[in-house]
């Protein structure tokens, strides 16, 4: 029998590792996830400001990138 519980503490201590990890990748992926859209505000309003510099509207950009 202590083999037995020697394999039960081997596999209660990897379930541990593994729930640890996936919540360092569940973190992981929220942070990316924020990332994600912060760099899509920043995109957005370089390209905003771009179209107001240039007295462009959405529909003539659109226009430029269809073609």
């Amino acid at each position: 029998m202590a083999r037995k519980a020697d394999y039960d503490s081997k596999i209660q201590a990897l379930e541990e590792k593994i729930a640890k990890k996936q919540d360092e990748v569940k973190k992981l992926k929220a942070q990316l996830a924020e990332v994600k859209e912060k760099k899509a505000k920043e995109d957005y309003q370089e390209l905003t400001a771009y179209m107001e510099e240039n007295n462009l509207t959405a529909a003539e950009v659109l226009a430029v990138i269809k073609n």
